[in-house]
């Protein structure tokens, strides 16, 4: 964990949000081309037109507040909460050494458990407090690939990082990897119902459980279920 500092978390962040800006930007840029042609072809007062215009401005707004998130990515709520990206970055550092779970680390995926919070080191913004937890579940992926966990995650970044092509599958399903190279979803929802995915090996997905029923007596543990 020395690598982690403000930097690489600002930098981070910056990235993942990035992606989803530009995501934003293609559902503007959509509405706003089917706009320009209905424009051409009906006129700028047909219905058509005021709709698919009406569409554009909502789609810009959107992609503004994503553009905001990335310009202004000091100013999010879990960089606040610290009051700064180095502090945050020296809390996760601190988190390594007092863990009550770290992943090994020779996992490709780390994870963080503390007494007071959860957080994914690749991914900051997965910072969770154990006390906002109020229930765990276990997605097992079982080799799905990346349409499959993006259909049941709504997570790109999960199902670039987890999903397995059909080739892979083919080759694995022959020669299957070590369960310290299989990764699982555990999904956590938050007081608010916010749900939160972390990568855990499957080697580690016990330990991981029954760190979290320790230290989360009333949180909910739900029933396991595949992807």
């Amino acid at each position: 964990m020395e690598e982690l500092t403000g930097d690489l978390i600002l930098e981070q962040m910056r990235r993942d949000y990035g992606r989803s800006a530009f995501g934003r930007l293609i559902l503007l840029l959509l509405p706003a081309a089917a706009m320009g042609v209905s424009a051409y072809l009906r006129g700028i007062k047909d219905p058509v037109t005021i709709i698919l215009a009406v569409l554009t401005a909502a789609a810009l707004i959107f992609f503004m507040f994503g553009l905001y998130r990335v310009i202004f990515i000091e100013k999010h709520p879990l960089i606040q909460q610290f009051g700064s990206a180095i502090a945050l970055a020296g809390c996760i550092r601190a988190g390594g050494t007092f863990a009550i779970w770290h992943t090994p680390p020779y996992r490709k995926h780390q994870l963080i458990i503390t007494e007071e919070y959860i957080v994914c080191p690749e991914k900051v913004q997965s910072y969770l407090a154990l006390d906002k937890i109020m229930n765990v579940q276990r997605r097992m992926l079982n080799g799905a690939g990346f349409l499959k966990i993006l259909l049941a995650t709504r997570s790109f970044s999960a199902a670039k990082a987890l999903g397995v092509s059909g080739k892979e599958r083919r080759l694995h399903k022959e020669h299957p990897l070590p369960e310290t190279e299989q990764f699982d979803l555990l999904v956590i929802r938050d007081l608010k119902k916010h749900r939160h995915l972390y990568y855990v090996s499957v080697a580690d997905f016990h330990d991981v459980l029954a760190f979290l029923r320790e230290y989360l007596p009333d949180a909910q543990i739900r029933p396991e279920r595949s992807i």
